[in-house]
């Protein structure tokens, strides 16, 4: 059994400041993207947001530090950071409106549902989710570097890779739909 003192500071934990700086960096990303400028400093920025997700849970995981706020903020701040870039991206006339809209369509339907629910925490990411972030951290990657003129040649691929996690999340929102829907209906049957 856990103290009292030591549940009081489960949220201290090395993953969690990762977590919150990840979140921290979507503000210079998001700018640099609305004003066209720094695409180096921005490709850089992004490729350390998507490699935070990766480090946080390796960390959690490896030296047992998952705690309840981290199994909470690590998913909102993977999914408030890549809508905002992704509307950023639309609004810079980066990548087409159809993936900054499933992207964010999705999104706020799956958070709108969670509170309406009122889920105690939000559904345990799937094998599919992982893949799908792990494509569209990819596709953001490859559009950032692509702004660099000696890369420019990333940008297009990467747009597809970006369009196909789209997709994969249309389809990986539409299970954690079922799997919130399912788990509410568990919690409202009477027990015994």
């Amino acid at each position: 059994m856990t103290s009292p003192a030591a549940d009081k500071h489960d949220w201290a934990t090395i993953p969690n400041a990762i977590t919150v700086l990840r979140f921290l960096l979507v503000v210079p990303i998001c700018y640099y993207l609305l004003t066209d400028s720094a695409p180096v400093a921005t490709a850089f920025l992004l490729l350390a947001f998507g490699l935070s997700d990766w480090i946080d849970g390796f960390i959690a995981r490896k030296f047992n530090q998952v705690s309840h706020v981290g199994v909470l903020l690590d998913p909102i701040a993977d999914r408030l950071g890549i809508v905002a870039i992704a509307v950023c991206l639309v609004f810079g006339g980066l990548v087409p409106l159809w993936i900054g809209l499933a992207i964010f369509v999705t999104d706020l339907f799956l958070l709108c549902t969670y509170f309406a629910l009122r889920l105690s925490a939000p559904p345990e990411s799937s094998k599919l989710g992982k893949i799908r972030t792990a494509i569209m951290m990819l596709g953001l990657a490859a559009v950032a570097f692509g702004r660099i003129e000696e890369l420019s040649w990333l940008f297009t691929p990467g747009l597809y890779i970006l369009g196909i996690g789209a997709i994969l999340h249309l389809f990986v929102g539409a299970g954690y739909l079922r799997l919130m829907a399912h788990t509410a209906k568990i919690l409202r049957q009477p027990a015994g």
